[in-house]
């Protein structure tokens, strides 16, 4: 209406009437450019809420604190607000698609039968989906009622099924050694290793986890950012036992791909990454993103775990897996290093170790079940 009554009484473009009855006539138009970035948004939205957005009263605000408190959970009902645990995934093979379950029990090195086995080549290398993107075809299941891992690959006719008992497979025994660790590893009979050769299309052998034995030390500063594990029990992880993944963090991430593409002009185009492009066993929701950097330690359920800092990603999440065929691109590296680097890493998720509380607990196990609270403890 007062646009309307200011036309009406003769008002136009660039006349000298920028203000009219007390209300301004103007407009401020803000352009972006190549280099300009989220952070560069963001003051700019933050000094129009300061500056001009008008604060509720009291006793809405009252209902909007009210509404902030609560979330819905899965199935839609009302929660307190906090953290919880979205979702629990399983990588028994290093490197191959792992699966996703309600719960699962921890072992001394992590989620049971995570990343137990891998695949060796003929000449020794450790084979991994940045050498060989083809893996990412490779799907696994446990069924531990059954103590049978199922393996299946687009290549292969028929499933592969993997007694869990380790006596089920007497091909031998011997040491490997990966990322200044040493490992006593069993190996299959030639069966095993002719179906794995056929599905990554070149010669291979599965080898498992039989006992690993850590030789290295920690960073001498012990950066929590920069930390390394190498104090407990590892199966074939790169670096710790566990990778948590905030799915507010993942969502803050796609809002800066999303500002990138406008920027050029890509409107609609934008990709979104999923969470799982990490690869991460725990999935988290609640709170701010990036609020895990701060956790020294976190409770979930009633299980105990120590955070060793930041995961450095690597070129592996620019893999995108779209109808059977692997496609390399440059994000989310490229976004990520614009505002995740430290100390030369691009940091991303959180690395966790199961803290063990005796060796009792240790030979009973512990469960993870997905929609337990988590509580993160940062001092």
């Amino acid at each position: 209406m007062d646009l309307l009554s200011n036309l009406e009484g003769g008002h136009v473009c660039w006349d000298d009437n920028d203000i009219i009855q007390g209300k301004p006539t103007g407009a401020v138009r803000v352009s972006f450019g190549y280099m300009s970035t989220y952070e560069d948004a963001k003051k700019f939205i933050d000094f129009i809420t300061s500056s001009f957005v008008s604060m509720p009263n009291k006793s809405e605000n009252r209902n909007t604190l009210r509404t902030k408190s609560m979330l819905l959970s899965n199935e839609g009902h009302e929660r307190n607000a906090g953290y919880y645990l979205k979702s629990i995934t399983v990588y028994p093979i290093k490197s191959c698609t792992g699966f996703s379950v309600e719960s699962w029990p921890l072992s001394s090195t992590g989620l049971q039968h995570d990343r137990e086995w891998l695949l060796k080549s003929v000449t020794g290398e450790i084979l991994t989906q940045k050498k060989v993107p083809d893996m990412c075809s490779i799907s696994t299941y446990i069924d531990l009622n059954k103590g049978i891992m199922f393996v299946e690959s687009p290549r292969c006719t028929a499933k592969l099924e993997i007694n869990l008992k380790t006596d089920s497979y007497p091909g031998g025994m011997e040491e490997i050694e990966l990322r200044a660790q040493r490992y006593e590893v069993q190996y299959y009979e030639n069966d095993v290793d002719l179906w794995f050769s056929h599905a990554v299309g070149l010669p291979c052998s599965l080898l498992r986890c039989s006992s690993s034995q850590n030789y290295s030390s920690l960073n001498k500063d012990r950066s929590r950012n920069l930390c390394r594990d190498v104090e407990c029990t590892l199966n074939f992880a790169n670096e710790a036992q566990f990778l948590l993944i905030s799915e507010e963090s993942v969502s803050d991430l796609n809002n800066r791909l999303s500002l990138i593409d406008a920027q050029k002009g890509t409107h609609g185009t934008s990709v979104q990454i999923n969470p799982m492009r990490f690869r991460p066993n725990l999935v988290v929701y609640g709170g701010e993103p990036y609020a895990e950097d701060g956790w020294l330690n976190i409770k979930i359920g009633n299980t105990n775990f120590m955070s060793l800092g930041g995961c450095n990603r690597c070129q592996m999440i620019n893999l995108v897996h779209q109808a059977g065929l692997v496609q390399r691109s440059n994000e989310p590296l490229a976004t990520l290093a614009s505002y995740r680097r430290v100390k030369g890493k691009i940091l991303f998720g959180i690395l966790l170790r199961y803290e063990i509380q005796d060796k009792l607990g240790m030979q009973t196990g512990s469960w993870l079940r997905v929609g337990e609270e988590i509580h993160p403890n940062s001092e």
